[in-house]
């Protein structure tokens, strides 16, 4: 079959895997919306607190990624493979690192009482906007030092020959790649944010710090409204797709994973050398303390967790297992232009959304919940599926660039072609990209909310369950497993990917 054919079947394939829950949630709302004060509440939080955390995120990222840039020191790689912690790290972890950080017994908050400051509240609308900081940070940081790299040495050479004041470098040198970067990686870390939903559901709740994915979350889960459910989840996909739709208009950063480490060439002052070290630490205190502490605090309690978290851990592995296979397959399908732009669907329609149109497309054929394990699978494949698309793109085009004519010449083709030229050559970015999809899966808190019951439950849902009844030690336990798996299944999957 020809690649056009395959890229075809396949991005019609997944158009209708996610137009089937568009459709469900458009006949279930009837294209109205009769929206609430709550529910336009609900929506101007989501934009705002989005706003906010883009901007912050941006921001704060311009100095450390200045500094990781211009400076050399023992360790920067390692630092700067720290920096993607949080993205494979699971939200409901990174969350409970937090709380133990910034919350009202935290690290924080005792330093402030000391020095008779007031505390500060994680929950509600700053605490949302902390822990989106904390997971976008470490990604606008990535995306500004791949940019300030891709600068040539001359032009450092030439800026410390000129012996240009603070100032004068800045708009010579930095301020036109920020120009050109920052608005992508603000629009980036905004769409993201518009359908963040197990931070709202763990740091937001009540009517001043609600989003939109926690107000269908509300409708479904207490109200049981399927109507108000579908309208707001209409609405959703209208805020995120309006965001995809512009940022095309807007020069799009490279989203990276991996970074070429190199340092500038001009000279920098003693100050500057300070300043950039303390940024430095700073960031790598904010990004790792939480993740630290949850081990040292869930260390002990691991091994004495009850029967049912180690069921949760199983069938979280095996969801992640079956939908980083999925993905990846797909991925491999639709690595062309064509492909590419199918597979970013994914992110106009957001875990929540998809979940809650699938379960009024379920409900009057069969009982959704029975359909839990599959449905995750799905829509978790779907969640990562933009990712892999990114990472197996470049390398599989080099691929049919360098070999398709030459093994045509020879009669090797089909199956063949693919068995022994293309996935051979591709072993490492497939690994890569299993490891990506199977620690995503592993730490996702969104359709299961909604399928899940006392029966099927994955880890981080579980562990949800344990916070909502205070069993604090036992949710920090499972925390650390949680956290085990995900960055195990990644570091196993990338090592198999290198060792085929």
């Amino acid at each position: 079959m020809a690649r056009s054919t395959v890229t075809v079947i396949s991005s019609l394939f997944l158009v209708g895997l996610l137009l089937g829950p568009l459709i469900s949630l458009i006949n279930f709302s009837g294209l109205s919306l009769s929206l609430s004060v709550s529910d336009v509440a609900a929506i101007k939080f989501t934009f705002v607190q989005a706003a906010y955390s883009a901007t912050l995120s941006t921001l704060l990222a311009i100095p450390v990624a200045k500094a990781l840039q211009r400076q050399s020191f023992w360790g920067k790689r390692f630092v700067v493979l720290i920096l993607g912690a949080p993205f494979i790290l699971p939200v409901i972890v990174a969350v409970l690192g937090l709380i133990l950080v910034f919350g009202n017994n935290g690290i924080f908050n005792s330093i402030l009482n000391l020095i008779g400051l007031n505390s500060l509240k994680i929950y509600g609308f700053w605490g949302v906007i902390l822990a989106h900081v904390f997971f976008n940070l470490p990604l606008a940081i990535r995306i500004l030092l791949q940019a300030f790299n891709d600068v040539s040495g001359e032009q450092y050479r030439l800026i410390s020959s000129l012996k240009l004041s603070f100032i004068q470098k800045f708009y010579v040198l930095e301020w036109p790649i920020l120009k050109k970067v920052c608005p992508g990686v603000w629009a980036v870390i905004f769409a993201i944010c518009l359908s963040s939903f197990a931070v709202a559901l763990t740091l937001g709740g009540g009517p001043k710090a609600t989003t939109v994915e926690l107000a269908i979350y509300q409708a479904f889960f207490f109200d049981l409204d399927f109507s108000k459910a579908a309208q707001l989840a209409l609405v959703q996909v209208l805020l995120v797709f309006s965001v995809v739709v512009a940022s095309q208009f807007i020069n799009r950063p490279k989203t990276v994973l991996g970074l070429d480490i190199k340092t500038s060439n001009y000279n920098i002052t003693g100050v500057e050398k300070i300043i950039d070290t303390m940024v430095i630490i700073l960031t790598l205190l904010f990004i790792v303390i939480p993740i630290l502490l949850i081990f040292f605090h869930g260390f002990f309690d691991v091994f004495s967790l009850p029967l049912s978290v180690f069921k949760a851990a199983s069938l979280s592995i095996k969801i992640a297992i079956l939908s980083s296979f999925l993905s990846v397959f797909l991925g491999l399908c639709l690595t062309t232009n064509l492909g590419e732009i199918a597979g970013s669907l994914g992110i106009a329609i957001s875990p929540i959304v998809m979940g809650a149109g699938t379960f009024l497309m379920l409900k009057n054929f069969a009982n959704p919940y029975s359909l839990a394990v599959p449905v995750t699978v799905v829509v978790n494949a779907l969640v990562s599926l933009p990712f892999v698309i990114r990472i197996l793109k470049p390398p599989a085009l080099e691929i049919r660039k360098e070999f398709e004519n030459l093994s045509r010449s020879i009669g090797l083709t089909g199956i063949s072609w693919i068995w022994w030229v293309y996935l051979r050559r591709l072993k490492r970015p497939i690994g890569f990209s299993l490891g990506v999809a199977a620690a995503l899966s592993m730490g996702d808190l969104g359709v299961i909310v909604l399928f899940g019951s006392g029966e099927i439950a994955t880890l981080p849902l579980k562990i949800y369950q344990l916070m909502g009844s205070y069993r604090l030690d036992e949710a920090l336990a499972s925390a650390l497993l949680l956290s085990l798996l995900a960055f195990g299944s990644f570091a196993f999957f990338d090592k198999l990917g290198r060792m085929l």
